[in-house]
């Protein structure tokens, strides 16, 4: 529903501005420039006030769109060795920051007597 609220918010701002446009008789290319000047200022309008509802209308299309599809078995492999591969980064980088802390603390402080 947010799509059809979205797209008829946007479509409205476009018309309005398109027919202003065509009121004020810019010249030899007024239709042109109408239709520029409406698809820049719904699109702005759109993306400035209507962010919320852009943002739903998105999330609404790629559930509608992406959301149950099925992975073959090339994808699932490949999923499975990239987060192997990002596994052993992480825990390569934790080792190195082990080291470099151990490599800092030089252990328990000694007084020498005096």
């Amino acid at each position: 529903m947010s799509v059809l609220k979205y797209s008829l918010l946007r479509l409205g701002a476009f018309f309005i501005v398109f027919a202003a446009c065509l009121l004020l008789d810019l010249g030899q290319y007024t239709i042109f420039f109408a239709l520029v000047i409406g698809l820049v200022v719904s699109w702005a309008l759109g993306y400035l006030f209507f962010n919320r509802l852009r943002l739903e209308a998105g999330q609404e299309l790629a559930r509608r769109f992406g959301g149950d599809r099925k992975l073959g078995s090339t994808e699932l492999d490949d999923n499975q060795a990239e987060d192997a591969l990002a596994e052993d980064f992480h825990l390569t980088q934790e080792q190195l920051r082990a080291q470099q802390r151990s490599a800092e603390d030089p252990g328990p402080a000694t007084e020498s007597p005096r």
